[in-house]
């Protein structure tokens, strides 16, 4: 009997080691609990994120993790930021360090084997901005070892400049105001950045130009998304759905001041359609 009462809570505690998690063991549960939202973001990406003349983190993506906690704790206050640099944005996320992450994070399909996204909120690109003072017109003009090319040091990155520029000076950088700060001290000739923070670097300084990357992988449409931890459905749920409504539903008057606001342009329309004639 003892033998058999042995095996049963031996049996029991394996299957409780590894049986799946409940439907509501969910961090959507544990934030409504704590009432608090903690989320990833970055302190040098204007205009999406990024410490002004007043120290206070503002942007874009700051704009919208206030407006999450509105919608989820009925107070946009309500929020922690942990600022991160690009190589330490995932582990927060994965580590539970906080809850998700907006870092103007790009979706690449080897980024989603490891970390969940949310359909994207902002359609981006790659830019790249170059000082005046050095004549070049073009990308393929800047395929020269004569120039040095600033760049983050993350694997999409360092694969593109290998694929279009594998003549450049390569310069690793850790953060998009480490970038514009190399080309602005001369370090470096010309730097890549998406292209909303290469739009606010290039209203704001005269002595910078926006490089032509026609006919390259450069010229290509890549979108930015929230990210979390994968595995829970019912927080991507939550993110997602909320996302989608920015974009195209009850959020979108949000989308359109945040658009004029911070990227001093109209958003893409809610539909490609005008929906009175349906």
């Amino acid at each position: 009997m003892k033998t058999l009462v042995r095996a049963t809570l031996g049996a029991l505690l394996l299957f409780t080691a590894f049986a799946p998690a409940r439907a509501d063991d969910s961090l959507l549960d544990t934030v409504l609990k704590r009432d608090k939202i903690i989320v990833a973001t970055y302190s040098t990406s204007p205009p999406l994120a990024y410490v002004d003349d007043a120290g206070k983190l503002v942007g874009f993506e700051i704009d919208m993790a206030h407006e999450i906690a509105k919608d989820l704790l009925g107070d946009p206050n309500k929020v922690e930021f942990v600022v991160v640099q690009s190589d330490g944005r995932f582990p927060a996320a994965l580590s539970g360090k906080v809850d998700f992450g907006l870092c103007s994070t790009t979706i690449f399909p080897d980024r989603a084997v490891r970390i969940a996204f949310t359909r994207p909120y902002l359609d981006t690109g790659n830019s790249v901005i170059a000082r005046k003072d050095a004549g070049v017109k073009t990308i393929q003009e800047l395929n020269n070892p004569k120039y040095t090319y600033a760049i983050l040091n993350v694997p999409p990155a360092i694969e593109r400049a290998k694929q279009v520029l594998p003549n450049v000076k390569q310069l690793l950088l850790d953060s998009p105001s480490a970038l514009f700060l190399a080309v602005k001290t001369g370090r470096a000739t010309a730097f890549n950045i998406d292209k909303p923070i290469a739009d606010f670097y290039e209203h704001e300084n005269d002595d910078l130009t926006r490089l032509s990357v026609d006919g390259t992988p450069f010229a290509y449409v890549q979108q930015d998304a929230i990210f979390m931890k994968p595995g829970d459905f019912k927080w991507w749920l939550f993110l997602d759905t909320w996302v989608g409504e920015l974009r195209s539903g009850s959020r979108y008057s949000n989308y359109v001041e945040w658009y004029q606001k911070w990227l001093h342009k109209d958003p893409p329309p809610q539909r490609s359609y005008d929906f009175n004639k349906y």
